[in-house]
């Protein structure tokens, strides 16, 4: 379970869809072993991905707090303690009361009552963090074998037990997305684990939820995305397929930042540095955003840097985007959206997308989301 920052600029959103609010609730409970003042209520749509601040209680001296939220139709809301960057708890709007039992030093182990979403929601994500967990380590014994030289038939070995493990992977997800009665589940489930699926089978699924939820808006906003991406490539004359860019030199690139200043990407030459490519109007993008703010924040005094490379068309949303998403790096985007010098360079057929650059100018991974991207740089940096 993860992520997700404040950001004050989220709080004009709040004034603006108030009035349309239509599913109140109410999330009281306490918070065991936390030495936080205040706890928040913060709300994720699907149909623009930004952080939205609902509420924020004291917490009191036997560590209970009330909180108050809502939203025009069913959503993804997180609490957070203080200034904490992970949640303590998810919870879903699907009930008018949510009760959370939270730990602070254990906030895998939340309890909630009252709402089957949400108590479904960190059920699902438990069971299938440990999944996720044992392909990872799978991948690292293999990288580790093949770098000792290790012999065909051990490497054919991990090869059929990684291929075992996937599948599990992908009808435990296909499963749960199936059966849930939930819109934001589904979405939830899908979002997280999309990297274990081919574009056509993440399209698959997709539809799949908006048949079973044609009313609701997010979904039908995410269906909307990720057509728009397809469409983008195959534009292109291209599958939306990744190009494999690890172990050979990062070509170089020079873009314009927010500034007008041309930017250049060996300019970052001795360090580590994440070239990551996203745009405002991708969702898949937006949502991946906190794992990345997470990152920098945390390694980015390790020689490690990131350059983000938009492949928007209008600078205000933008703009609009680095300030609300909170990306406190360099910024760099000529606006040709997918005519950008980037999309050449690069070989780039779908975002989001990122390369992992040592200082020596190789490129030593790509496509880190969600907790890859901590787990690689803890592997490399010092």
């Amino acid at each position: 379970m993860r992520k997700i920052y404040y950001y004050t600029i989220a709080c004009l959103v709040v004034v603006s869809c108030k009035s349309k609010v239509q599913k109140d609730f109410e999330v009281g409970g306490t918070v065991r072993n936390s030495k936080a003042k205040m706890i928040y209520l913060e709300e994720t749509p699907l149909a623009s991905g930004e952080r939205i601040l609902e509420d924020s209680s004291m917490i009191a001296g036997d560590g209970s707090f009330h909180l108050k939220g809502g939203a025009a139709e069913e959503s993804l809301f997180s609490l957070f303690l203080g200034n904490e960057i992970y949640p303590v708890a998810y919870v879903i709007n699907d009930v008018e009361k949510v009760s959370i039992d939270a730990d602070a030093t254990n906030p895998d182990n939340y309890e909630v009552k009252g709402s089957p979403a949400s108590q479904s929601l960190k059920d699902f994500s438990i069971s299938t963090s440990n999944k996720w967990s044992q392909l990872y380590f799978l991948s690292l014994e293999r990288d580790s074998l093949r770098k000792s030289g290790a012999s065909d038939s051990s490497l054919i070995d991990l090869n059929t037990r990684g291929e075992a493990q996937l599948k599990d992977m992908q009808n435990s997800v296909r499963a749960y997305i199936n059966d849930s009665r939930n819109p934001i589940n589904s979405v939830w489930a899908l979002g997280t684990y999309s990297q274990v699926f081919t574009a056509n089978e993440y399209s698959s699924l997709l539809d799949g939820i908006v048949k079973k939820f044609p009313n609701h808006k997010g979904v039908a906003a995410l269906k909307q995305m990720n057509d728009r991406q397809i469409a983008l490539a195959k534009q292109k004359g291209q599958e939306p397929e990744e190009t494999q860019w690890v172990d050979k030199k990062a070509p170089d690139l020079s873009l314009p930042d927010v500034n007008g200043k041309e930017v250049t990407l060996s300019s970052f030459r001795g360090k580590y540095v994440l070239v990551d490519f996203w745009a405002s109007w991708c969702l898949p993008c937006r949502r991946e955003n906190p794992n990345v703010v997470k990152a920098f924040d945390k390694f980015k005094d390790k020689n490690f840097t990131i350059l983000g490379v938009s492949l928007d068309k209008e600078k205000s949303d933008w703009i609009d985007a680095i300030q609300s998403d909170g990306l406190s790096w360099t910024q760099v985007s000529d606006l040709k959206e997918w005519n950008s010098q980037a999309v050449s360079t690069f070989d780039l057929n779908s975002i989001p997308f990122n390369v992992l650059i040592d200082p020596t100018g190789k490129i030593i991974a790509q496509s880190l989301r969600g907790d890859d991207l901590e787990n690689k740089l803890r592997q490399v940096l010092p």
